[in-house]
């Protein structure tokens, strides 16, 4: 066994993980190396950091996995969702593809089994909820976070892009807004306690850089709000100041129970509009675009579904 062979043998794996998070802080975003690093820290290297790394083969990732699956949740040791443990072990692949590569070793969890994902249709609103929810908006567009909520439901915006949309986004001549950039919390590890930050940032892929065509109603509700405007103010809050993710996430909440509606998360209000759009008939290469997908076959996966009624209506196509 030669020298390096033998330092990657006694090497710990946590080691392995500190030297894979220093190298993927001089290439990803500040967003992106934080979600790595809470990753890291609190899911991977509590269970198997303290492994040599000649150690880690499919058997430990197997066990890590089943860990996650049933005792993963940081808060009640709960169990972990199918992709969210998927997620965590892209990462955990990515780190042992950096040990194999810095320390000689080669196919070294080739036999691990990762959770099958399971299809999950999203969850949207009901054609009753949106007209309740839209009749609500429209009565009080003239206040920015209603107006926000009207923009995402008829743009499929994001909550940090929505949270990040400054007037400079916005072009009513050509009606298109762009989407430049999200606000996000980000975690920042600190020598005594953990805290939070919230930047803004690029948008999460080159695909989430789009500009987006406004319909006429859009427009006018723009038009309402826009006199004498700063461009560089936020359009949820009017100001230089942004409102946090998490905030407006509370107000939409607010909004629901005024409404007696059930309580959703916000990303509902993407799905609502990506499923009317594909009810519409919208092709699917420009919802993709529209949406910030990096592929149609995402959108294709995740928003278009066939109804029992409309594999009927083709299958008399044959008669």
């Amino acid at each position: 066994m030669d020298s390096m062979d033998r330092k990657g043998v006694e090497r710990k794996f946590s080691d392995v993980c500190e030297e894979w998070l220093c190298m993927e802080r001089l290439v990803v975003k500040q967003s992106t190396y934080a979600r790595y690093e809470h990753i890291v820290r609190k899911h991977i290297v509590p269970v198997i950091g303290e492994r040599n790394i000649s150690d880690i083969n499919s058997s430990a990732v197997n066990y890590f996995v089943y860990e996650k699956l049933h005792h993963g949740r940081l808060t009640d040791a709960g169990p972990l969702s199918v992709k969210t443990v998927r997620d965590i072990c892209v990462i955990l692949k990515s780190i042992i593809g950096y040990a194999e590569r810095e320390y000689g070793f080669s196919h070294i969890a080739d036999n691990a089994v990762l959770p099958k994902k399971r299809k999950q249709e999203p969850n949207i609103l009901s054609g009753e909820e949106q007209q309740i929810l839209e009749r609500y908006l429209w009565e009080h567009a003239g206040e920015p976070r209603c107006a926000g909520l009207l923009i995402c439901l008829y743009t499929g915006l994001r909550l940090g892009e929505i949270c990040a949309l400054q007037w400079q986004d916005v072009n009513l001549q050509a009606q298109v807004l762009q989407v430049r950039h999200t606000i996000q919390r980000i975690p920042v590890s600190g020598e005594m306690c953990r805290k939070t930050l919230v930047i803004l940032d690029e948008p999460k892929s080159e695909a989430s850089f789009r500009t987006i065509p406004l319909t006429d109603n859009l427009r006018r509700l723009f038009e309402q709000l826009s006199p004498n405007k700063v461009s560089t103010d936020y359009i949820l809050t009017d100001s230089a100041r942004c409102i946090e993710p998490r905030n407006y996430q509370y107000y939409f909440r607010r909004v629901l129970e005024l409404l007696d509606m059930r309580i959703v998360n916000f990303h509902i209000l993407r799905h609502t509009f990506a499923s009317r759009c594909v009810e519409c008939g919208f092709d699917i290469k420009t919802l993709s675009e529209i949406l910030g997908h990096s592929s149609t076959s995402m959108t294709l996966s995740y928003y278009v579904h066939t109804t029992l009624e409309m594999k009927r209506k083709q299958m008399e196509l044959l008669a």
